[in-house]
């Protein structure tokens, strides 16, 4: 089965790939972490959700954390985390990228972009006469 794929038993929610850094070993702890978002993206994206971690300099005191998450019909969201301890930074960047997803999602709706909505104005309208 691919890394994407669930097996009996598990959520339906797209797993991470891992990057450098990171083992099987590993998997329990970012499932748990980042479970939420998943969820999250998923419900938004369908399959089109892919994500990836990474961890630089691991044992290392400029520990850096990233996950990079694509999604169908939006830009690429990424976020970093130089916290030390892996827990910390899975939260620290599960918590950057909802945030990213959040406010692109509602920057990308018709009524939070003008140029996307319709016009409510009319030819002819009084209101705008005179101008």
């Amino acid at each position: 089965m691919s890394d994407t794929t669930p097996t009996v038993g598990e959520s339906t929610h797209p797993r991470i790939r891992f990057g450098g850094g990171l083992t099987e070993e590993d998997r329990p702890l970012v499932d748990d972490a980042t479970s939420r978002l998943l969820d999250r993206l998923a419900h938004r994206g369908g399959d089109g959700v892919d994500a990836e971690l990474s961890v630089k300099d691991r044992d290392g005191r400029d520990m850096k954390t990233t996950l990079e998450v694509w999604i169908t019909g939006l830009p690429r969201l990424v976020a970093t985390s130089d916290r030390p301890d892996l827990e910390t930074a899975l939260g620290e960047v599960s918590h950057r990228v909802l945030t990213q997803f959040t406010e692109t999602t509602t920057r990308l709706e018709p009524k939070n972009n003008r140029t996307r909505r319709d016009s409510v104005r009319r030819d002819g309208d009084p209101h705008i006469q005179g101008r």
